[in-house]
Formats: structure tokens, C-alpha cells, sequence
């Protein structure tokens, strides 16, 4: 009999060519960095290292395509199967839509596959990666953006096209952590953060119409026009813990410089006296954390209008804050500012796991503001802070028998409490905590703390150690009375 040929299976084309780069090669970064943090790149050299090429396609229903090609490196002690990449805007909270595919690795295309309601893309290795060992990945996405603000969301209008704003927040797959609990892939809730990621490393060209004015992570390297319109922005972004990525017709910048950053505020049409607000606001927190917290370590920190219904959003290297605030009656830059300045430090320096123990971030940081107009002696917003922010909302909760413990994950809280516990209750633990250690021991254990955990991940052990390193003073009763309740 005739031997039947089965026809070896054609693999997909992918949509734009594999990038060729050298994703060793970290020299670059320095253009992100302030020159006495230039070898900084070093201290974390097995950190996810991406290139994205990606494009803008507007629209009635915007798109953004593109490629991005990533080397990982296991970093934990045991060998791994397959490498996850979140896709956010598949998320109930962004409101969006993301497609991954095809997928290449280490020179071979592979199927992978949608777990956790879509918002999750497994991608299999041909073999277990062994700790210390690298894969090489190249993937082609699409996400498609909403044109409509969902209030109470994620989102909230920080994922899509909006009065003439695009904000691309998590508009690539990103790989998340993996810690002792296997890969952090849960569906988060519509309110919150949704993100945990590792520190990384990121290249991106991206191109977008010619007209738009960027604001973006990292620093830009090049902005070259191109013969249809268009402009492709090269951009460099790491060590930090994402890349994030606006642009409107409209955006204008006034800026000042703090310590060798150089601080932009933006802002659209009208918007100009906000923007000095937001920038005085900006300047001010960002000097006064560099002495609490350590150095800000890059050379650029935006400040971005953005039409959210919430009062902002911290990414590394921009904050968006409301554009509602921007108008003539004015909005709550003192608290909004200053509280997203400070997620620099507790999210983007330190990073935590914000969808499990949101806590560990907002509570800190909201106390940060309270730290901050008690640094530059404005009494009165430090009281306003304590009285009508932390204790007043606290009792009332406590009023309407809805108090419980400050930790445990975002999907835990009901959405009207959440605000209560977490950014209220959650700073009051923290003044405890000062109170029980004395004011010398409590600053030196958070300097201590940020400075262990710089580009790293921390939980709320490493806190609780980074202050008992500093005092004999007990605290187990303050973390049970606050944090996790009685067992």
C-alpha cells in the first residue's frame, strides 16, 4: 500500500515580524534614571526584561496592536511549566477587551490557553524553566479600549478613550508575580487595584497619531515623526514595576525640578491653575518623602489630568489625578496628590500584593499624607487628616457596626466599607504603632523597610519586622487588634 503523507501543520503568521533586540543588554536605563542611581539596573539583572512595539488605531472603537517580546528569568526555587501573562483589560473592572496570540517560545510557537475568566493567558514550556534559567517569549496582542466610564469600577474611566483622552493602562500582557502561593492569576474585584507585578524592565515603540502629546512611564529617548502621520515614541522604562501610557491633543505641561526630577504636571484645556495646584502639591510630598522614605530614584515624575471618577491612580513614574478637580471649583489635590505620590514608594519601589492585602500600600500611604503636612508644619490639614479622614470615617463605620479587621484581599471588603477600613482604620494601626515605638524608632524601621525591599516584593511580615528590628516594644496586640482581628 501507499504510505499517506499527513501534511506538516503551516504554524500561524504572526502580524508584525518577531522583534530582533538584545534583552541583556539594560545600558539604556540610565536615560530613566537620575545619574547616582545609574547602576541600580545591576541590582536586579534577572528582572522580566520587555520590548514592545505597539500602535495606536483610533476610532469609534479604539485598538491598540502590537508586539512585545520578553525574556524571563525564573527566580524562584522551583522549576515552572508554563509562564502566565494577565491580560487587565479582559478584567469586569477595565472594562476593555485584550487578544494574545500567536505565541512564541524560545524559537518555537506553542498554544496557550485562557484561564481565569479570560484574564489570564497560560503559556506552556516545553520543558520545566529551572530556577536561574531564561525563556524567551514573543507574543502578538491586541486590546481594544471602552469609550464609557463605568463608575465604582477599576476602571473608572482609567482604561480607555475618554473626553479625548487615551489612557492605556495595562494595555500589554504582563507576566505576574509568582511567590509562595504559585502564580497570582485571582480575577480581581471592580474596585481596587487589580494589579501584582514584579519590577521589570521595558523598551517601547509606540506609535501613535501625530497630534498626540504622550505622557508616559520612564523617560523618552527619541519622538520620530513618520511619512504618514504618525509619530513613533522610543521610550525606556526600569527598573519599574509596569509601563503606563496616556495621550490627548490637548495635554500641556508646566514643570519644576526637585532633587534632580524633573516634575511635569499636565493638564487639559481650563486647566491650568490646577495644574500649578497639583504641581506645588507634587513638589512638596516628593521632597518630603525622599527624607522620610529614601531617594526617588528616577529622573521624571508626571502629574496627569485624566477624566476618572476616581480621585486618582498611581503608576511608576505618572500619576493621574481627576480632571474634575481641574475646574473652578477645585477638587482634593491636598489629599489626592500628595497619597499618589507616595504609592512611588509603597507599589512602585516596594511592590505588595494590592488585590490580597491592599493595606500594605494604601494604608501607608495615606498615612503618608498625614506624615507630610505634619513635616511641613501645616497643622491644620495634619488634623484634618487625623480627625476627619482616619478617625471620622472609622467610627462611623464602627457607628453602623460594619467595622472589621484591615486585612485581607479587595474581594473581601463591600465596596462601601472598603474606604473605611483601608484608608482610614488602616493608618490609624500605623499611628499605633508610632506611638507604641516612639517617633525615632517608627521613621528609622520605615526608611529600613524601604530600603530592604527596594524593587522587590514585601508583605506584612517584612513590615512588621522592619519594625521590630527597631524596638523591643510589643506589637503582636496592635496587628491583631487592627490588622487581622482576634483568631
Amino acid at each position: 500500500p501507499t504510505a499517506t503523507l499527513t501534511p506538516t501543520p503551516t504554524p500561524p503568521q504572526p502580524p508584525i515580524p518577531t522583534p530582533e533586540v538584545d534583552l541583556t543588554d539594560r545600558s539604556l536605563y540610565a536615560a530613566n534614571l537620575k545619574p547616582a542611581f545609574a547602576g541600580d539596573v545591576d541590582l536586579v539583572p534577572h528582572a522580566p526584561h520587555y520590548f514592545i512595539q505597539a500602535e495606536l488605531l483610533p476610532g469609534p472603537t479604539p485598538q491598540v496592536r502590537g508586539v512585545e517580546r520578553v525574556r524571563y528569568v525564573n527566580q524562584e526555587t522551583t522549576p515552572l511549566d508554563a509562564i502566565y501573562f494577565r491580560l487587565y483589560p479582559n478584567l469586569p473592572g477595565y472594562g476593555g477587551a485584550s487578544q494574545a496570540g500567536p505565541v512564541i517560545v524560545d524559537n518555537r510557537f506553542v498554544s496557550p490557553t485562557l484561564e481565569y475568566a479570560d484574564s489570564a493567558l497560560r503559556v506552556p514550556l516545553a520543558a520545566p524553566l529551572p530556577p536561574g534559567a531564561a525563556a524567551d517569549i514573543t507574543l502578538w496582542f491586541t486590546a481594544t479600549l471602552p469609550t464609557s466610564v463605568t463608575p465604582g469600577t477599576a476602571g473608572s474611566g482609567l482604561y480607555g478613550f475618554f473626553g479625548g483622552v487615551y489612557d492605556l493602562a495595562g494595555f500589554y500582557p504582563t507576566i505576574p508575580v509568582y511567590d509562595d502561593e504559585g502564580w497570582n492569576l485571582e480575577v480581581a474585584a471592580t474596585f481596587g487595584d487589580a494589579t501584582f507585578t514584579d519590577i521589570a524592565f521595558h523598551q517601547v515603540e509606540f506609535t501613535l497619531p501625530g497630534a498626540l502629546q504622550i505622557v508616559a512611564s520612564g523617560s523618552v529617548l527619541e519622538e520620530r515623526p513618520n511619512s504618514d502621520g504618525t509619530t513613533t515614541w522610543r521610550l525606556a522604562a526600569g527598573p519599574m514595576r509596569a509601563f503606563y501610557l496616556a495621550a490627548s491633543e490637548h495635554y500641556r505641561a508646566i514643570s519644576q525640578e526637585v532633587n534632580g526630577a524633573t516634575v511635569n504636571s499636565w493638564h487639559l484645556p481650563g486647566g491650568e491653575e490646577g495644574a500649578r495646584t497639583a504641581l506645588s502639591y507634587a513638589t512638596s510630598s516628593l521632597a518630603t518623602f525622599e527624607q522620610l522614605f529614601g531617594p526617588y530614584p528616577y529622573r521624571e515624575l508626571d502629574v496627569v489630568a485624566m477624566p476618572t471618577t476616581a480621585f486618582g491612580m498611581e503608576y511608576p513614574g505618572v500619576i493621574d489625578i481627576a480632571q474634575s478637580f481641574y475646574g473652578p471649583n477645585g477638587g482634593a489635590f491636598a489629599i489626592s496628590v500628595v497619597h499618589e505620590v507616595a504609592h512611588q514608594w509603597w507599589y512602585n519601589l516596594v511592590g505588595n500584593d494590592q488585590p490580597d492585602e491592599p493595606w500594605l500600600d494604601e494604608s501607608l500611604c495615606n498615612y503618608a499624607v498625614y506624615l507630610h503636612y505634619e513635616a511641613v508644619d501645616w497643622p491644620e490639614m495634619r488634623d484634618a487628616m487625623m480627625n476627619n479622614i482616619f478617625w471620622y470615617r472609622y467610627n462611623a463605620a464602627r457607628n453602623l457596626g460594619i467595622d472589621r479587621p484591615v486585612g485581607g484581599p479587595v474581594t473581601g471588603f463591600d465596596p462601601a466599607n472598603y474606604i473605611n477600613m483601608v484608608y482610614s482604620k488602616g493608618p490609624l494601626f500605623l499611628h499605633a504603632v508610632r506611638e507604641r515605638m516612639g517617633d525615632e524608632a517608627f521613621f528609622a524601621a520605615l526608611a529600613d523597610y524601604a530600603a530592604t525591599h527596594r524593587y522587590g516584593v514585601a508583605y506584612p511580615e517584612d513590615l512588621m519586622a522592619a519594625f521590630r528590628r527597631h524596638t523591643t516594644a510589643p506589637l503582636d496586640d496592635l496587628y491583631t487588634q487592627w490588622i487581622t482581628g482576634p483568631p
